[in-house]
């Protein structure tokens, strides 16, 4: 018994990062769902604190009023972006959908011809290769005009349940920044007295900080590669450039997709229809932007954040797989809180060590 306690001693800083490892992980997978509208209040009034002291000193306003005029404010900036963005994209389809038979011929026309080019580059009877892919073609447009489009047309009663879990967690966030707007201060002095607040509250602090370093860093490196893109674009003769500079441009942040995802397709596409210096500019802009993501991704993230980009990147995935599409953010939020608890523990079993020396 004596030795099992001594070994759990000697080993009581590794199982205590284990346990809050373990905890934080089932709050995040299992917890945070039921908690994100309070979790989202709070961090916003957190932010927006000072103003709002500012502006309830000298007007007499009620905190509560103020923040939740704020946040009001911010919902329907937001909700007119989305609502332009939905609009846009609505009418779009609808377009797409009641031209369907326009684009269908102007795609057979396009492999009809990328086929003749690679007969007379390849050799290859361009016949067969356009009935093979014409009849593949054929099948994703019955797929498109049978099954999709009337799914998505049924899928009302997903959206309505979409919509009012939306306008839900809006409504309780808005009440909640109006609650913890006007107890803040008072809520704050109290919790100032536990330790382990003072200690969440400068953790919460560094997140902040680490993933506002990351966030500058990415929209640095998003603005260089689209503007690469842009260049490449341009000289390739393309319509709106800077729409597709943009585009590739902020793909090019999503883990494992890349500006290949756009620019590689487009350069073989290109190179079958004849255009080869088209094929060329294109290439050696994927090349261009993925050695400039190469080179500033270590020097910004490295520099801003302390954290290796290798880090980042397997953060981002090992979250994707452990907590689905949201993973993207909560896995490195959960690697940068280890992080943190990790150098907090060793720091402070290192100074009575220090101070016995």
């Amino acid at each position: 018994m004596g030795c099992f306690y001594k070994d759990v001693q000697k080993y009581r800083r590794e199982i205590l990062f284990g346990l809050i490892a373990a905890i934080i992980f089932v709050v995040i997978k299992y917890v945070i769902v039921y908690i994100l509208p309070f979790l989202f209040a709070g961090i916003f009034v957190f932010l927006i604190r000072k103003p709002i002291e500012f502006i309830h000193k000298k007007t007499k306003i009620g905190k509560g009023f103020l923040a939740g005029m704020i946040l009001l404010i911010v919902m329907l900036i937001l909700g007119a972006v989305i609502w332009y963005c939905s609009c846009f994209g609505i009418a779009k389809l609808k377009m797409l959908i009641s031209n369907i038979n326009f684009y269908e011929n102007q795609l057979f026309a396009l492999v009809h011809s990328c086929c003749e080019k690679v007969e007379s580059n390849l050799g290859l009877n361009s016949l067969t290769i356009e009935n093979m892919v014409v009849d593949r073609v054929n099948i994703f447009i019955d797929n498109l005009k049978i099954d999709v489009v009337p799914k998505m047309l049924d899928w009302t009663m997903v959206y309505g349940k979409a919509l009012f879990g939306g306008v839900m967690f809006l409504l309780v966030t808005l009440i909640a920044v109006v609650l913890l707007a006007k107890d803040y201060q008072m809520m704050l002095e109290k919790a100032e007295k536990i330790e382990l607040f003072k200690e969440s509250v400068m953790m919460l602090k560094k997140l902040i900080c680490l993933v506002g370093a990351y966030i500058r860093a990415q929209i640095e490196i998003i603005l260089v590669v689209s503007f690469i893109c842009f260049i490449g674009f341009m000289l390739c003769g393309y319509d709106y450039p800077y729409l597709w500079g943009i585009v590739t441009g902020l793909l090019d942040v999503l883990p494992f997709v890349g500006t290949g995802v756009v620019l590689l397709p487009i350069a073989v596409l290109q190179l079958l229809m004849g255009n080869e210096w088209s094929a060329v500019v294109l290439v050696i802009t994927f090349i261009v932007s993925a050695l400039s993501r190469e080179i500033l991704e270590p020097k910004l993230i490295g520099a801003k954040m302390g954290v290796i980009p290798i880090a980042i990147l397997l953060s981002v995935y090992v979250g994707a797989k452990a907590f689905g599409p949201a993973g993207v953010i909560w896995g490195p939020l959960y690697m940068l809180m280890l992080y943190e608890i990790y150098k907090k523990l060793y720091r402070e079993s290192e100074i009575p060590e220090a101070e016995r020396n």
